[in-house]
């Protein structure tokens, strides 16, 4: 519950979806960057927000 999954405060619409394709997108790039877990890789890049958009090209 690493995104707080279990309390969405987006309902309607695509907001669902949306969200839930980011979050496999963050997953995917954590495990492809080698992190051992979720956690570790958000608090890595959380301050790297050059590093995180550098995968949207």
């Amino acid at each position: 519950m690493t995104f707080q999954e279990d309390f969405p405060p987006r309902r309607g619409g695509n907001a669902p979806v949306n969200w839930s394709i980011l979050h496999n997108f963050f997953i995917t790039n954590a495990r492809n960057l080698c992190f051992r877990t979720i956690l570790q890789a958000q608090r890595a890049l959380s301050n790297q927000l050059h590093k995180v958009f550098s995968f949207f090209v």
